[in-house]
């Protein structure tokens, strides 16, 4: 797929969908944290790849997190060396740092694996007519 429709506002919704179904789910409850963490991760990685310069209110909302939660949290993803971005605070804009990707690195990204999967498919496939094959030759059936 070379076109991707990104849908900021429906992911935004089930994120505060996952914000109330998650604490009460059983097997859920332990992993709320880490989980809201990894989707707001993505969620902001692929908001900035698409976006030059971001607003810190704008990105907070589409996290579902306060202004000033959602400016510690981009503090500490610049620290920790997980992004490459500079915060104006007299601005309140998140300025993303330069990370042109050809078309073409695109396109090879996105197809890495596939050269792979095709590869398991093949051997899979080969597997189970060999698998096949054996029950067929060694079901040696005597008719009397």
């Amino acid at each position: 797929c070379l076109f991707v429709k990104f849908d900021f506002d429906g992911t935004q919704q089930k994120l505060r969908v996952c914000e109330t179904v998650l604490p009460n789910d059983f097997f859920l409850t332990g992993c709320y944290d880490e989980f809201m963490e990894n989707a707001r991760l993505l969620m902001f990685e692929s908001f900035c790849r698409i976006h030059h310069s971001v607003g810190i209110s704008v990105l907070a909302e589409k996290l579902n997190m306060d202004v000033d939660d959602a400016e510690k949290w981009i503090v500490n993803l610049i620290r920790n060396a997980r992004m490459d971005a500079k915060i104006d605070s007299q601005k309140g804009v998140i300025v993303m740092g330069t990370q042109n990707v050809s078309p073409y690195q695109q396109v090879i990204e996105r197809t890495k694996t596939s050269g792979t999967c095709a590869h398991k498919l093949f051997e899979r496939l080969r597997w189970e007519k060999s698998i096949d094959t054996e029950l067929w030759t060694s079901s040696n059936l005597h008719v009397y």
